[in-house]
């Protein structure tokens, strides 16, 4: 059976032109799905993360660069995209949040992620697994709940995800990491 849900992820892999198409049916999954991560673990750390991203992106006047906003790189990184843009974009349904439409990863977020070697390097430096440790839980400090994750295995778990996607081995470099935030999630259903 095709839900709605697929139609509007299929919209997203069509190109850049598309426009992600949220449905009563889509606003309902969001609600019912934050937290799940695409490999089908629940972290309540993940759902809180997502609440943060949605109420900073409203103080910001809804703006589609929620890759400028730590909180919201935390929530794409701990459930994947799919969920962030369903529920930014029902909140919000006058901006598109596709993965396509969205601006690149602010390097200032990702200097946040890896350090003062952002700015050292030619390339910049890849991420590390510690370095994604070290933002989530800077990120949850931010909660309002605090909900830390069951373990460390967890995150570890999220990172795994990413470099598995990414296929770079243990590091991700800047551009991977943001073609990871940008399009992931239109593989990931």
């Amino acid at each position: 059976m095709v839900s709605l849900k697929s139609i509007a992820l299929a919209t997203v892999a069509l190109g850049a032109s598309s426009v992600l198409a949220i449905t009563p049916v889509d606003c309902y999954g969001a609600a019912h799905g934050e937290g799940f991560h695409p490999t089908g673990l629940f972290s309540a750390a993940g759902s809180a993360l997502l609440h943060l991203c949605m109420s900073q992106d409203a103080s910001q006047g809804y703006t589609n660069n929620v890759l400028a906003i730590p909180s919201c790189v935390a929530a794409y990184i701990s459930q994947a995209g799919s969920e962030v843009a369903f529920s930014l974009g029902c909140q919000h349904p006058a901006t598109n949040y596709n993965g396509t439409a969205i601006p690149h990863l602010d390097f200032n977020i990702y200097a946040q992620i890896v350090g003062d070697c952002a700015w050292n390097q030619p390339e910049a430096c890849p991420i590390t697994q510690q370095n994604i440790i070290d933002f989530i839980y800077r990120q949850i400090q931010q909660t309002e709940t605090k909900p830390w994750p069951s373990s460390v295995d967890v995150v570890i778990g999220w990172y795994k995800y990413m470099t598995d996607w990414t296929k770079t081995g243990n590091t991700i470099p800047y551009h991977n990491f943001d073609d990871f935030l940008h399009y992931s999630y239109s593989t990931a259903n």
